[in-house]
């Protein structure tokens, strides 16, 4: 009685993980949208493709990736989280020094504005969710196709998005898209085919 009671409060536990991840995007949105307003950019807000249509994608992202990592690899989810935090740091201050974003989180005088710093936290948690789906996987987790589906939909709608907002493909978005669908959907194979051939 106490094994099955302590399996039901542990799948309980990982529903409200997968709740509490899944409304990462709603979060990210509402705190945007709040300073946006307090800063009189809400109108840029609403016309920044990328926010309000593209992120939601993680919403079921989010709900689901947890089943397929393999959280014991402690040592590469560390060096995932550091990568993670350069990556968007770097990406943010490109798009501040290069004035690439529309206006809502950067001014074109290139001053971080509050929906900004909120924008980069979102960016670097779900960079450490995509990442360890790719490089953290179970094998055999059930969900991995389902997961699959929804980052391969993302980096896709991202650069779509991205040509929207700038009118023309930027360096920035160029290189998360190829390199985004590379580790999605190309990686994995090669991953596998190089254990098979290591046995």
């Amino acid at each position: 009685m106490q094994l099955s009671n302590k399996i039901i409060d542990s799948s309980k536990s990982v529903i409200m993980v997968n709740i509490c991840l899944a409304l990462l995007p709603v979060f990210s949105f509402l705190m945007q949208y709040i300073f946006s307003k307090e800063a009189g950019t809400e109108q840029i807000l609403f016309h920044h493709s990328t926010v309000m249509i593209v992120d939601w994608i993680f919403i079921p992202f989010n709900f689901w990736v947890i089943s397929t990592i393999d959280w014991k690899h402690g040592g590469k989810i560390y060096l995932i989280v550091i990568v993670s935090v350069i990556l968007n740091i770097a990406t943010h201050a490109f798009w501040q020094y290069y004035r690439v974003d529309p206006g809502h989180m950067i001014t074109k005088s290139g001053i971080f504005l509050p929906a900004g710093w909120v924008h980069l936290t979102f960016s670097i948690l779900e960079t450490i969710l995509l990442l360890a789906f790719v490089f953290c996987r179970k094998s055999g987790a059930p969900r991995i196709k389902l997961v699959t589906i929804f980052a391969t939909l993302y980096f896709l709608t991202m650069g779509i998005s991205g040509f929207m907002i700038h009118h023309r493909i930027t360096l920035s978005d160029a290189i998360v898209v190829v390199s985004g669908l590379f580790f999605v959907l190309i990686y994995p194979h090669l991953h596998r085919s190089k254990g098979r051939s290591s046995n």
